[in-house]
């Protein structure tokens, strides 16, 4: 059910030109409101700005919260594309996915046998082989309905709708809600902003908030390696990280996780880390760690227990937030559902989400 047109806010304000923050921002646009989009520095600064995405399901039961909701990301963005982005470079070429112990193939592989096929599939290590073109490690699990996007265009794509205003290096310093209920926004540079709508989505946005929400900083670094003759790789292959084929004659190879490290540049360490998580996968592929070159570093908002933060924190405040490692696969979907349940409209998601990514969960009470 669509919310009448008389009560449709006259505009919002989001924080952050991430994949959070354009996903909002277009599920706003799409609906007639006028949105500004306020970014720090420029859109996908952060880990948006990541040459290239996964897109994939987290396997697992239906019951499984980040399963249920990386799943439905997942076909939720396959649409979008196929009817709005086709100038969204992208291919959803499959991964391949092996697993830690036997425990977890196991558990997956009773999960294979009552799932379909073009969702998950068990392969053995000969078959999993052959398809993707190089010899991987172990059995593993075929996901058909995922693969890789270009995260700047895919914001860029969002973004680019004729009620989207955005304003690049503004960077909010503070926020405050006045006796009106209105938001105070006050900008590095000394302006200020009011709105009675706001809407928190950048990775950077936990100073500007009054209680601890939760939120941890994560820093990741990517490795590249160039694309070698006889070495062709026809889909992605993951374990804890994960290598996709040559995308413009660069595989990526990713990415390293450290919690709450602000150093900026990249680290030998980390290529090495990464040469040791592609080892798991494609013991064959690369067999000197040197030939790895440094990639992208950046820095995501994660949780404790793996979940975005998206849906309402104060009168008139909002958040989509911490979307880990799975932003470009859930932010998508959650910046429409967000949409949808602050104007009362019937939600894309089951009621019980409100609960799941409430971004009140975490703070104790008094």
């Amino acid at each position: 059910m669509a919310a009448p047109q008389s009560s449709l806010p006259g505009k919002v304000i989001i924080i952050g030109a991430g994949i959070a923050g354009a996903s909002v921002a277009h599920a706003f646009a799409r609906r007639g409101i006028a949105v500004t989009v306020l970014e720090r520095a420029q859109p996908a600064c952060g880990g948006s700005g990541n040459p290239v995405a996964v897109v994939r399901a987290e396997p697992g039961g239906a019951h499984h919260p980040i399963a249920a909701l990386s799943a439905a990301g997942v076909l939720w963005l396959i649409n979008w594309i196929a009817q709005h982005g086709q100038s969204v470079p992208h291919d959803f070429c499959g991964v391949l996915r092996l697993t830690r112990d036997a425990r977890r193939h196991n558990k997956l592989a009773e999960l294979a046998r009552t799932a379909s096929a073009d969702w998950l599939r068990e392969l053995s290590q000969e078959a999993a082989s052959a398809l993707c073109g190089q010899p991987v490690a172990d059995a593993a699990f075929l996901l058909p309905q995922a693969g890789w996007v270009q995260p700047v265009a895919l914001v860029n794509a969002l973004l680019a709708h004729p009620l989207i205003t955005l304003q690049t290096d503004a960077a909010v310093d503070s926020l405050l809600q006045d006796d009106m209920q209105r938001w105070q926004l006050t900008l590095a540079d000394g302006s200020k902003l009011e709105t009675a709508l706001l809407v928190l989505a950048s990775a950077f946005a936990a100073p500007l908030l009054p209680l601890a929400y939760g939120i941890a900083s994560a820093r990741g670094q990517l490795s590249c390696l160039p694309e070698r003759a006889g070495k062709s790789l026809h889909m992605i292959v993951c374990r804890d990280g994960y290598i996709t084929p040559a995308i413009n004659g660069i595989h990526t190879i990713g990415a390293t996780i450290q919690t709450n490290d602000d150093y900026a540049h990249a680290r030998l360490a980390d290529d090495a880390e990464n040469f040791e998580r592609l080892q798991s996968v494609l013991p064959d592929f690369v067999t000197d760690a040197a030939q790895l070159q440094s990639g992208r570093v950046s820095w995501r908002g994660v949780t404790q227990d793996r979940l975005p933060l998206v849906g309402k924190m104060a009168e008139g405040l909002y958040a989509s937030l911490a979307h880990g490692a799975r932003g470009i696969t859930c932010a998508p979907l959650c910046g429409e559902w967000l949409a949808a349940s602050m104007l009362g409209e019937d939600s894309p998601l089951s009621a019980e989400w409100q609960r799941l990514l409430d971004p009140l969960r975490f703070i104790k009470p008094d």
